[in-house]
């Protein structure tokens, strides 16, 4: 199985958009106030495409066939700002095409081009009760690092 990752042009918007409709009713089932969170689907992308600063959007390809995609966003490092972080925020595999090796040549794709790019190091966000998330990144050499806390004032 071949696995690539590649940029989403903006003429295929609509189909990465459109993609991440079901991403966000899988995830609703660990972060109950997700779509109070994110809003409308509508208004996620509008937030997404006005904040593009380091934003890469991301088709993963399995033999050439979209198989899911990717959202990483680069930031100088904090507090060394010569050296880079890359987020991988979003990242799904559709269900189709996961247990055959794609997600995991997902990553080593955007690990490999973070490499060659010289960036520091590769985090991902991964929601607190997705036990499946939570040792596919594990899998992948990925260390749980701290938990981000919330709530409503």
């Amino acid at each position: 199985m071949n696995v690539t990752v590649r940029p989403v042009e903006p003429w295929e918007q609509d189909d990465y958009f459109a993609m991440m409709e079901p991403y966000h009713r899988e995830l609703d089932v660990y972060d109950p106030h997700a779509a109070e969170s994110h809003g409308s689907d509508e208004g996620y992308r509008a937030a997404v495409l006005s904040d593009m600063e380091g934003r890469e959007l991301l088709w993963i390809e399995s033999n050439g066939i979209r198989a899911g995609f990717a959202m990483v966003r680069v930031f100088p490092d904090w507090p060394d700002e010569s050296r880079d972080v890359a987020t991988i925020s979003e990242f799904y595999v559709s269900p189709a095409f996961r247990r055959h090796g794609v997600g995991r040549g997902a990553v080593e794709a955007i690990l490999a081009d973070h490499r060659e790019r010289g960036t520091f190091e590769v985090e991902a966000g991964i929601l607190r009760d997705n036990a499946a998330a939570i040792a596919f990144w594990a899998r992948m050499g990925f260390e749980l690092r701290f938990y981000q806390t919330a709530r409503r004032p």
